[in-house]
Parts: structure tokens; sequence; C-alpha cells
């Protein structure tokens, strides 16, 4: 990984008569969460301090062809390469532009959000950051289970959605499309590695602007999920068989000091479980608003949540991982266009089972530079 550093600095150095610019962000809190088993405990409920920092890389090689990049390192002092890309736009003077590396995946509407001064409250939607139950891997009912609400398998949308591959992408009036293919699946992105089956993700993402603050957007995508390990699948077939199918839809909308986000997902996947294979699915929501009632001060709040499908063991139906339910409040204050302070406050519960309120408290301060 330094290797990697290196060699994007001296990218980011090397002399291609090329306009080279470069930004960042860093951010810096204090949090305190409750002391739990739920997987959304920050710390395991100690306080801490914590940090990140993104390096933005913008070249200009030629008029139509860009390199972009942007580096992530946390306060554990792991350097991760989000993004490293070439871009070719208005390709043949038709308007289609072209990029290959690897970059953000045109699924959802998650956009600037990903990054804590344009976050209106901390970290992302649960449906971006909850380990389900379902691992990467062959797996029995009995296990599946055992697995409820402990935080171990993908995530139903992998975090930012980083990943190797490319895509086709433009605007036809207020139009805007993307069709991408890729490494992994939307709920398992493989950060620095290669392919894990012989199948590749294929994503069409398609938004529509009727007009100034509001756009309409609906993404899907379909891949195999499992990595081809050597192991034999139960009664037969090939990994490459068994796929997760996810269709998104979302809303961005904003008015004078008011700006909404919402987005509705539902995923499916074939597992080859002991007996037979099974169709498991979880349908995920998040719905987050923020209104500036007077220059410089802002309030938000946020609504996220999971709720999955049921499965028969042993003749008794249950859901495969247990229901969760997030709600999240804060208040924003703009030091100056580059800087703010938030205070944010964040409730997670897990439904089905006697489990308290898990609450996380954050004071968070980000800059851009």
């Amino acid at each position: 990984m330094k290797r990697s550093f290196l060699a994007l600095l001296v990218f980011g150095t090397f002399q291609l008569s090329a306009q080279v610019q470069w930004s960042g962000e860093v951010s810096a809190y204090v949090a305190k969460s409750d002391r739990s088993q739920n997987p959304r405990v920050l710390n395991k409920g100690i306080p801490t301090f914590g940090w990140r920092l993104d390096l933005f890389l913008d070249g200009a090689i030629t008029e139509n062809v860009f390199a972009l990049a942007n580096l992530r390192v946390t306060e554990d002092e792991n350097i991760f390469i989000d993004y490293a890309a070439l871009r070719l736009t208005d390709l043949a003077s038709l308007g289609i532009n072209f990029q290959i590396g690897k970059f953000d995946m045109p699924f959802g509407n998650l956009g600037e959000r990903r990054f804590p001064r344009k976050n209106f409250l901390f970290g992302l939607p649960i449906l971006y950051e909850y380990r389900m139950a379902l691992p990467m891997s062959l797996t029995t009912k009995a296990q599946l289970l055992n697995n409820r609400g402990k935080g171990v398998g993908m995530r139903l949308i992998d975090l930012g959605i980083y990943d190797v591959g490319a895509m086709i992408f433009g605007d036809v009036g207020p139009l805007h499309y993307a069709v991408a293919v890729a490494n992994g699946t939307i709920s398992s992105t493989y950060n620095r590695s290669l392919n894990a089956n012989d199948d590749f993700n294929k994503i069409l993402r398609i938004a529509y602007t009727p007009l100034l603050g509001l756009t309409i957007g609906a993404s899907a995508s379909m891949a195999a999920y499992l990595p081809d390990d050597g192991k034999p699948i139960p009664r037969g077939g090939t990994i490459d068989d068994y796929r997760q199918r996810i269709g998104e839809v979302d809303l961005e909308f904003s008015r004078g000091l008011f700006r909404f986000f919402g987005q509705a997902v539902y995923s499916e996947w074939d597992v080859p479980l002991e007996t037979q294979d099974e169709k498991l699915s979880v349908i995920g929501y998040s719905a987050e608003a923020k209104y500036t009632w007077f220059p410089r001060f802002s309030t938000a709040a946020r609504v996220s949540g999971l709720r999955f499908s049921q499965l028969d063991f042993e003749g008794v139906q249950r859901r495969w991982d247990y229901d969760m339910l997030e709600v999240e409040a804060g208040v924003g204050y703009a030091l100056d266009r580059n800087a703010v302070v938030k205070l944010v406050r964040r409730e997670t519960r897990t439904l089905g089972i006697t489990d308290p309120h898990d609450n996380l408290t954050v004071l968070q301060f980000a800059v851009a530079f």
C-alpha cells in the first residue's frame, strides 16, 4: 500500500504538460457510543477521538483526457486509494464520455455526501455501512441465522461503492445516463483485488432533472457474488449461477434553504444452502433533510433502515437477519464556506429482539482546502 501511495505522488508530480490540481479535506471528531454488542457501536463504546484525510487529484492531460484520483487516510493510518481513473470526454464530439480504472459506481445518489464536509450528519446511512448476516461464501441455514445481528457478512451497498471497471456516461438534455461493468457486486466491491469469478457486475443508471433543484433517479445491477475458491456447489452448478440482483430509486430536491435526499433499495440473492437453493432479499431505505435557518446555522435529520425477508428453518419462519432502524439528528455551524462544525446524535434499534437503543454522540469538525 505504501508503494501505491508513492506511485500516486510520482504520478501527481510527473510533468506531461498537464494541468494538475490538488485539493483536499480533513476532518476530526470526538465520539461516544453505548457499550453493546451491536455492530453499529463505535470503538466498543469507549470514548475516542478520530480523524480522516482525503486528497483529490484532478489532472487535465489534454482538453479531453483527465486523470483523477482520491486518496483517503484514517486514524489507524491505513491508506486507501478510493479513486484512480482515466476519463475521456466528448468522444468523437458526440457528448459521450468514457472512464476506466477505480471509481465510484453509478448507483444511487450519494455523491459528495461521502465526504464529511458535505455530509449533513456523521457517517453514511445504515444501508451503506451495516454488514448483514449473509457472507460472501458458501453457508448453511444454521450459520446464516447464527450470524444475525453480528455484522459479519456483506453490506447491502458497500460503503461508497468504489470498484474497478469501465463506464460510458453522458447527458441528453435533462436526462443523465451511465452504463458500467466492474469487478464485484454493489454489495461486495473488491477493494485492492481483481475479479473473483467469471462474471462482471453490470450497472445501469438513469436520472432525470425536469426542473432546477429536482432530480429523480433509478439504478440497477446484476452479477455473480460468490468468489470462485474451488469449493463444490451443492447440487452441482457453478459459482456464476448464483447472482445478486439489486435495484434502487432515488430523489434529490432542493429549494431555497432546504435540501432533501431519499433512496429506496431492493436486493435479492440466489443462495446455495445445504438442502436447496433459496432467494434471500432485503429492502433498504434512507431519507435525510437539511434546513439552513439563518446564515451559517443549519439542522439536519436522517431516517434509514433495513427490512429482511423470511427463511424457513425447522418449520419456523424467521427473518434471515434482524430488521434495523436508525434515526439521526444534528446541528451544524459553518465557520466559513470551507469549514463546518457539527454535533450529531444517532440512535440505532435492532428490531425483533430485546435490545436497548444503541446511541452515538459525535462532535465533528471538517475543513476543505
